[in-house]
């Protein structure tokens, strides 16, 4: 697998990763390994070290007693490391455990991300997770860094996938929406799922809402100025195609879709076109009526044919 130009710019840390692991691995005792062979043997052992060339391995023998014996790599179809003591309790719960829970053992295992089967992906996964939902500052960066590590060396392509889902999450939590987009957009073509790319479109839109009213608040005469009116067009018809794009491309994406004719009716509100507001709430109350949307297009269509008595 190779990563873009953007990942290799954080991949160069990765050394510091294989010689914490390494170190980390030579003072861990680990539990019963096992490689299987292409020939279809499997044998249970203790993996003592291994590189992409050879396997070292000590086997059990009889009455206590062992043997050392050395696997040329093109034999070995796969290896699989025992659990380390307390290990087997994380890895079951990774989804909710703490970036410091997971963090030693991403160090331990990264130097066989690239392995067949090897559980580091999902170790990586799992970290990069975490990290993001525990909301550091530095938490968006150093995900997007293990999310690009694991999309360009992990061994299977579902994992390289979920990292790249990943990098766009991670993306946004930095707000970064451009290079979020091109991920996205890059998550959508291979998968058929525009469900990222809808949510980076959306918090697109919402940049370009909040722009437009902080230009019309420091230029409320914007329709004379020649060079801010075109600025302002740019903005608000870019925020409408946002907002509305999932209702005309991604139909079967309801709530995504609803929240767009929603946002799509505020803006219109703010640009004081209240008919093609009245139109969104419609097509929303119409299309989506399932959706949590729904509510409040039905209470603002009500306000319009009830309006408060001192409404002029």
């Amino acid at each position: 697998m190779v990563a873009n130009g953007r990942e290799f710019s954080r991949i160069r840390a990765g050394g510091v990763y294989v010689l914490a692991a390494l170190l980390l691995f030579a003072t861990t005792a680990p539990a019963q390994d096992a490689i299987w062979l292409k020939s279809g043997e499997s044998i249970s052992c203790r993996i003592d070290s291994l590189t992409d060339k050879i396997v070292n391995v000590t086997l059990p023998g009889a009455g206590g007693g062992s043997a050392r014996r050395t696997f040329p790599a093109e034999q070995v179809e796969r290896i699989e490391f025992g659990f380390h003591a307390g290990e087997a309790e994380v890895f079951a719960r990774r989804g909710s455990a703490t970036a410091a829970e997971l963090k030693p053992w991403w160090d331990l295992h990264f130097p066989h991300l690239h392995r067949p089967r090897s559980r580091t992906a999902a170790y990586g996964l799992a970290y990069g997770a975490a990290l993001l939902r525990e909301g550091t500052a530095q938490g968006p960066d150093k995900a997007l860094s293990i999310f690009d590590l694991v999309l360009a060396r992990a061994w299977s392509a579902e994992d390289a996938a979920a990292a790249r889902r990943g990098s766009v999450h991670a993306l946004m939590a930095k707000g970064d929406l451009e290079n979020a987009a091109l991920e996205a957009k890059a998550v959508a073509d291979q998968s058929g799922d525009a469900t990222l790319l809808v949510e980076v479109g959306h918090r697109l839109a919402l940049a370009d809402f909040a722009a437009l009213r902080v230009l019309e608040e420091e230029n409320p005469r914007w329709e004379e100025d020649d060079e801010v009116a075109p600025r302002r067009h740019e903005l608000f018809h870019r925020a409408l195609d946002r907002f509305l794009h999932p209702s005309l491309f991604h139909p079967t994406l309801e709530e995504a879709a609803a929240r767009g004719l929603l946002s799509a009716a505020e803006l219109y509100l703010f640009a004081g076109e209240s008919a093609e507001a009245k139109a969104r709430w419609e097509d929303l109350a119409k299309l989506y009526p399932a959706s949590s949307f729904a509510a409040e297009a039905a209470k603002r269509l009500q306000s319009l044919s009830h309006p408060p008595a001192d409404d002029p």
